[in-house]
């Protein structure tokens, strides 16, 4: 089954190149140098192009979030490149797919809303 469009709250980094902090709550969002204002939620959808990219040294994002088959919902665990997400898994992504865990999917942002 493939997952349906989802939203979650996130901050652009300093630069403002990317998303980043998913799932931030407000209450601890100055923990990571933001302000409350600069939530914004997030809506991504699975990309259609799944392929997994080679060692992407490119400073444009390309965001991959993991799957929690047990929850039946995509995990707070999104970032703007593929190895950010595999350095969460011990033994990597595939062990984990292959365990049947979940699965990491590239996204895609269909919208971006104030919060």
């Amino acid at each position: 089954m493939t997952p349906k469009n989802f939203k979650i709250n996130a901050t652009l980094n300093e630069r403002g190149d990317f998303y980043q902090h998913f799932g931030i709550h407000p209450m601890l969002v100055s923990l990571y140098g933001d302000k409350v204002e600069d939530i914004v939620e997030v809506e991504f959808k699975v990309s259609e192009d799944q392929s997994i990219p080679p060692n992407d040294q490119s400073m444009n994002p390309d965001y991959w979030g993991w799957y929690d088959n047990k929850k039946e919902a995509f995990s707070m665990m999104i970032y703007a490149k593929r190895f950010l997400l595999e350095m969460c898994f011990v033994y990597g992504i595939k062990a984990c797919e292959d365990r049947g865990e979940g699965k990491a999917y590239r996204l895609e942002i269909v919208k971006v809303n104030k919060k």
